[in-house]
């Protein structure tokens, strides 16, 4: 008998009004006012407006501009040069004369710096591929910043271009800033 809820319990719950069926062309009693919920709950038009306190005026909207696309294929181009020299550089693989040369006349930690820039290189050139599309959309310009600096660590067929065009993709960029979207 634990289980069952006491006589006290019992009358502090209310049970839901009666089931009244109505005859056709009947209209239904208003509520008393126990049974209507308070106005608190009923939600007014105006709640559902989209505010437009913390809106700019859209006279001080800035004008469409080209800036963030231009950003964008300079980026994507950085990425796409520093990727087709990484990959020439792949292909044309040195002799083993020259390899076993280079090794010799260079120190283990020089050999182990330059493959480590290899490395950065490539990873630079995903991002510089990523700040690229981003740009060209307009989205995050603090993540194309950061994808932007990292451009000017791509290697492409000499070594310089690809950093140089990122370089222009990255000043374009900061340029570009007041017609990203966030």
């Amino acid at each position: 008998m634990a289980d069952e809820p006491g006589e006290d319990e019992q009358k502090k719950r209310q049970s839901p009004p009666p089931v009244e069926f109505l005859r056709p062309g009947e209209t239904q009693a208003p509520l008393p006012a126990r049974d209507q919920p308070p106005a608190a709950w009923v939600p007014r038009p105006e709640e559902y407006q989209r505010p437009t306190s913390w809106m700019p005026p859209s006279s001080a909207a800035p004008a469409a501009s080209n800036l963030p696309k231009v950003a964008g294929v300079l980026l994507i181009i950085s990425a796409v040069v520093g990727m087709s020299g990484a990959i020439y550089n792949a292909v044309t693989l040195p002799s083993v004369a020259e390899y076993a040369n280079f090794t010799q006349g260079n120190s283990p930690a020089t050999v182990a710096f330059l493959q480590i820039c290899g490395l950065i290189s490539i990873w630079s050139q995903a991002l510089a591929f990523l700040g690229g599309v981003m740009a060209f959309q307009r989205m995050n310009w603090k993540l194309t910043l950061v994808c932007a600096l990292f451009s000017l660590g791509t290697l492409g067929f000499f070594y310089v271009e690809a950093s140089l065009i990122g370089l222009i993709g990255l000043l374009i960029t900061v340029r570009a800033r007041p017609y990203f979207l966030t």
